[in-house]
């Protein structure tokens, strides 16, 4: 039965003349003005998030399963040991690329993980890694459904683990990019100055969460193994011909405007730390920073290279 409809269908509250249909953030175009000056005038920041994660054998799949997860009938321990795999073998591979090039990279923990193998997050900060708080494991995911006090719960039980291990850090990173629309006060309320959630901008910018301000970073999907690899079925010639385009697409941009720009990636272990695809790995490492004024950045320089940014 088709019901009758009267104006109020048409109408939309939430729609706004020349602004955003939110409170969040003010519109903004990426080249009206200067948003990046690097360090001794580099061009291009490269920002590496390795996505060191863990993947609940039971995890519940609410509200959705991230990608990557186990997914078949219990136990799935094809799925849950190939994910393991990248804790135990591909992560290093990986960390022993960046530290024979002298080359940074953030790693986006999950604190489970940091509990689980604390092996693994000790050499992360031996090696002097820049570590953000990826929640408490890939399947802990931040969503509407869940009551403001099991997801301040959440956050402050990461937030814990970490100090556990004398770190603090000041960046945090959802599982699986999930927010509420309470997340961003929650993670300001714990603390935490910035957030790499949102990918809809190249430099930093200040999100409005009711509370104050908390710096919103450059969050990548598009530039990520797990949606080129996993959903996408791109072969690894593409992905890696893919990573550097972007770079000198950026690097182009930075030289034609005086601008600095930032190019974020995003990789996991266990799909760029095999042995078939760390080669590749080193080959997009060395291609990206053979490229004049570019340097290797993570959080900290970041947030001091932004212009304008006063939270």
């Amino acid at each position: 039965m088709i019901l009758p409809t009267g104006p109020s269908y048409l109408e939309t509250p939430l729609r706004r003349d020349n602004q955003m249909d939110h409170d969040f953030y003010g519109f903004r175009d990426t080249w009206s003005e200067k948003r990046l000056t690097w360090q001794n005038g580099a061009r291009l920041g490269v920002w590496l998030q390795i996505a060191v994660e863990w993947f609940p054998l039971n995890i519940s799949g609410k509200p959705f399963l991230p990608v990557g997860a186990p997914n078949r009938p219990w136990p799935d321990s094809e799925t849950y040991t190939q994910r393991d795999y990248g804790n135990r073998v591909g992560i290093y591979r990986m960390m022993d690329a960046l530290k024979a090039r002298g080359l940074s990279a953030s790693m986006l923990v999950n604190a489970r993980l940091a509990k689980r193998y604390p092996i693994l997050m000790r050499s992360i900060l031996d090696d002097g890694f820049d570590v953000v708080a990826a929640g408490l494991d890939a399947g802990a995911i931040h969503h509407e459904g869940l009551a403001e006090d099991e997801e301040r719960a959440m956050i402050a039980e990461a937030l814990a683990i970490f100090a556990g291990f004398g770190v603090s850090p000041i960046a945090w990173h959802s599982p699986s990019w999930s927010q509420s629309t309470r997340t961003p006060r929650l993670l300001l309320e714990a603390g935490l100055k910035a957030m790499a959630d949102w990918a809809n901008d190249e430099a930093p910018y200040l999100f409005e969460t009711g509370a104050g301000s908390i710096i919103s970073l450059p969050a990548t999907m598009e530039l990520s193994d797990r949606e080129m690899i996993m959903l996408r079925k791109q072969n690894l010639a593409d992905v890696e011909e893919s990573f550097i385009a972007a770079a000198r697409r950026l690097w182009n941009e930075a030289r034609d405007s005086g601008h600095g720009r930032l190019l974020t990636l995003n990789v996991s272990p266990w799909l760029m730390g095999q042995p078939y695809r760390a080669a590749a790995f080193e080959r997009i490492l060395d291609a990206l920073f053979a490229l004049d004024g570019t340097v290797s950045v993570g959080v900290p320089e970041i947030i001091a290279a932004t212009d304008g940014l006063t939270p």
